[in-house]
């Protein structure tokens, strides 16, 4: 992916990183999301799923839950909160119920990448790469 020559290695690398959709939860609560999200029934599904290895090849760590919200327009209206369709009204915490795990394992990460930081600079062992991305090629 040509993409990846335009960021320096060392924009995202060892930052832990998550794949969701967003919605007004998400945006609120973490800033490391990508987004994804579809009309249809997959909820962003292929698209998030290929967004692993450019997250991973920039260094950005990410984390195995996903979030998925299929049919993005019948459940996040345009100011994005959650629509109300039970008389329960109970759908706002059901996605954050749902996202929550996504938000555990990425907050569990950030928080020990920081402090395995403050003990070892990873950029020690694992330079940035200085003049080209050719220096990620094999000998």
């Amino acid at each position: 992916m040509n993409v990846l020559n335009h960021f320096g290695s060392s924009t995202f690398s060892f930052k832990p990183s998550a794949i969701g959709d967003q919605n007004r939860y998400l945006t609120n609560h973490l800033r490391h999301t990508a987004v994804t999200y579809s009309a249809g029934q997959w909820g962003g599904t292929r698209a998030g799923v290929a967004l692993r290895t450019t997250l991973s090849e920039l260094g950005a760590l990410p984390v195995s839950a996903m979030i998925h919200i299929p049919k993005a327009q019948e459940v996040i209206n345009r100011d994005g909160s959650i629509v109300v369709t039970s008389e329960a009204n109970d759908e706002e915490e059901q996605w954050q119920k749902y996202c929550s795990r996504t938000f555990s394992q990425l907050e569990w990460w950030a928080v020990a990448a920081r402090n395995h930081r403050e003990v070892v600079d990873p950029f020690d062992e694992s330079p940035v790469f200085g003049k080209t991305p050719s220096q990620r090629n094999a000998p």
